[in-house]
């Protein structure tokens, strides 16, 4: 059951929704760059122990961001895009287009990583609950061919409160 909060974000209400969770956290290492989701991921790589040279963009439902311990994560920061509008199929609305990345998605694993560089890890139910409660829709600009797509807001406190008690 879907309940639209007033700020536009949804809230995905389930009455055993605790017991299914396996969201785990832990700290890594600060890395530079100017994009911040290129710096998160890079970080992960030198955790996880693997070499990249450089960035590579995968569409979420050929590849993930990074394959390493038997798993495959998607890496996400503050204010990410869940999929660019042009692989939304013209789709409009919020449910819409989380059933088409869920259906299609490579990943196995999600991993947001904080502006302190904390890891929340999760599997694609908790993180779908995440993006239900922080995320919403967008259009993107005509020249990026204006198709709505899912967005994540800036990083809160609200947020990070959030995470903190999933993982408890």
């Amino acid at each position: 059951m879907l309940d639209k909060s007033r700020a536009g974000c949804y809230n995905l209400v389930r009455k055993n929704e605790r017991e299914a969770l396996q969201m785990i956290t832990f700290a890594i290492d600060r890395v530079e760059h100017k994009n911040a989701g290129i710096a998160r991921e890079w970080a992960l790589c030198h955790y996880y122990k693997v070499e990249r040279t450089a960035h590579d963009s995968l569409a979420y439902d050929k590849g993930s961001d990074l394959d390493a311990a038997g798993k495959h994560i998607s890496v996400k920061a503050s204010a990410f895009t869940l999929m660019r509008g042009n692989l939304c199929e013209r789709l409009e609305s919020f449910d819409d287009i989380w059933n088409l990345y869920e259906s299609r998605v490579h990943s196995d694993t999600f991993d947001y990583v904080t502006a302190d560089y904390i890891v929340y890890e999760m599997n694609l139910n908790e993180f779908k609950q995440f993006v239900y409660k922080f995320a919403h829709t967008e259009r993107e600009s005509e020249k990026n061919g204006g198709q709505m797509k899912i967005r994540l807001r800036k990083e809160s406190g609200k947020m990070l409160q959030w995470l903190a008690n999933m993982a408890a």
